[in-house]
């Protein structure tokens, strides 16, 4: 169970962070806002046992064109926990409307998974462009850093705006260097209502290392990710709730999550009490 654990805290690291949940780099808005952004989730592995955790972020607008975040997550599965602490940043570039966005994001951490303490530590850098009014681009670049599992993770990825209330994307990603040997494929949709919000969709691939023998032979070939997630959302006055349901198959080692996170627009400089 520890090494199954671990192979899931690594799948979770390579799919974005709980690629199910996690949300497209934050965009500068027209105006100054402040968000706190909590979580909680809850979860079952197969075999008996569980996990949860939890996490809060702040973020700030300056100005209409930079974003900035900071923030802390705690994760356990099983036997295995690990705490990390977050910094993020988005900028756009250029003139008009779109724009184009750069990013980035640091995790900096450690768990510990029963026989022996690890690092986490996981960034990545990335640009967001438009091609055409309706169709988006996404290069990514993501160093991942955990227990004895390390490599790059570039990204590429397009968006394709059905209607202006309708986002369908899909990435592919694939480890270069180290040991990895992560080959992932994401198709996700999502919908932007006044009152309703949702998403879905699938990723799959292999997501953690092989294990080598001495001479360079795979004796176990690294363990394959089957996901799928759906989500629903709505706010509430100031506050946007978002609760996300997440299966996973990682091997055969298999994890069902639930995911609530809640928004909190903070009033902004100059805004009435």
């Amino acid at each position: 169970m520890r090494a199954h654990a671990i192979a899931v805290c690594l799948a979770l690291a390579v799919v974005s962070c709980r690629g199910a949940t996690a949300e497209q780099p934050p965009v500068p808005a027209a105006a100054a806002d402040e968000r706190l952004v909590l979580t909680t989730d809850g979860s079952t592995l197969s075999g008996g046992s569980g996990g949860g955790g939890g996490s809060v972020t702040w973020l700030r607008n300056i100005g209409s064109d930079a974003v900035i975040g900071a923030g802390a997550d705690y994760q356990q599965i099983a036997n295995s926990h690990w705490t990390t602490g977050i910094a993020s940043g988005s900028l756009a570039l250029g003139q008009g409307n779109p724009k184009t966005h750069v990013y980035a994001e640091v995790h900096e951490g450690a768990g510990d998974i029963g026989t022996h303490a690890f690092h986490y530590s996981l960034a990545a850098a990335g640009v967001l462009g438009t091609l055409t009014p309706r169709l988006s681009v996404q290069l990514e670049e993501r160093r991942i850093d955990i227990d004895t599992s390390h490599g790059n993770l570039p990204k590429l990825g397009l968006s394709f705006s059905a209607t202006p209330q309708l986002l369908a994307s899909a990435s592919y990603a694939h480890s270069v260097g180290g040991n990895l040997g992560a080959k992932l494929t994401t198709l996700r949709l999502d919908y932007s209502g006044k009152s309703l919000s949702g998403l879905a969709g699938v990723v799959w691939g292999p997501a953690a290392p092989a294990v080598f023998d001495l001479i360079g032979q795979v004796v176990r070939p690294g363990p394959r990710l089957t996901e799928g997630f759906v989500g629903i959302g709505k706010p509430v006055g100031r506050i946007g709730w978002l609760l996300v349901g997440d299966y996973q198959d990682v091997a055969g080692t298999k994890r069902t999550s639930i995911t609530l996170a809640c928004t909190v627009h903070l009033r902004a400089r100059g805004q009435p009490q």
